[in-house]
């Protein structure tokens, strides 16, 4: 049978299989900014498959521990193989009451590498703080595995979050690679602007100026979708 299936990802096995289609969607093409968030440490011949385990582990525990995570897969009918997934949180009240906290990429080992991760993250975060202090959807991730690109899975992943956001009346908000831009504007997201991602400093350090050559500034959309009407009751 032919095909693909939208389902919600309920149990700790399906993430192995989740996770590793999320690398190699953001390796390909190279996704500096997913560097930041699941690098891969050490030099030698286990150094991809040992990271995306730490990486597998600690997405696990973060939806564990976040009651506003719902994580989606797309799978392929014939074969069984995870071919997208994408992460919605759902918040029915103002998650930053006290703004944004400060951000420390501890998945990073200790030294320069954890410092420019950290620094990258606060300044993708700032926006949060200003603009999503209500309750809100959010699609914080959402990738599709190169080899089954625009075959409809990205569509199902985004509809998804945008028929929760009619169903509770809320606005929705992405913050968006270029690439992905052209779907959200589909399903009725707006671009409101534009931001960088580029961490400096004064007097940088040879290893901050090799991961700034590995990691160059980041350009990304921020992108609402309001609400819908709610209706008047006579």
């Amino acid at each position: 049978m032919g095909g693909l299936t939208l389902l919600e990802v309920k149990l700790d096995d399906d993430f192995p299989d989740l996770i590793e289609c999320e690398w190699v969607s953001y390796e390909t093409p190279y996704n500096g900014f997913f560097q930041l968030y699941c690098p891969t440490t050490g030099n030698g011949p286990n150094a991809r498959a040992e990271s995306m385990k730490e990486s597998t582990e600690r997405q696990l525990a973060w939806h564990k521990e976040d009651p506003t995570s719902i994580w989606l897969e797309v799978v392929d009918n014939e074969s069984g193989k995870v071919v997208g997934a994408a992460q919605w949180n759902i918040h029915s009240s103002n998650p930053y009451p006290n703004g944004i906290e400060d951000t420390d990429a501890f998945w990073w080992p200790d030294g320069e590498g954890r410092k420019f991760a950290s620094m990258a993250l606060e300044q993708w975060y700032a926006p949060r703080g200003q603009r999503m202090r209500k309750p809100h959807i959010l699609l914080n991730i959402c990738f599709v595995h190169p080899e089954w690109r625009r075959r409809g899975a990205g569509s199902m992943l985004v509809n998804w979050g945008v028929q929760k956001a009619n169903e509770l009346k809320l606005d929705t908000f992405i913050e968006a690679a270029e690439p992905g831009i052209p779907l959200y504007l589909k399903h009725g997201f707006e671009v409101n602007d534009y931001h960088w991602i580029d961490p400096k400093l004064e007097n940088p350090s040879e290893q901050w100026k090799e991961l700034k050559e590995k990691l160059p500034p980041i350009r990304w959309a921020f992108m609402h979708r309001r609400a819908p009407s709610m209706a008047r009751e006579d």
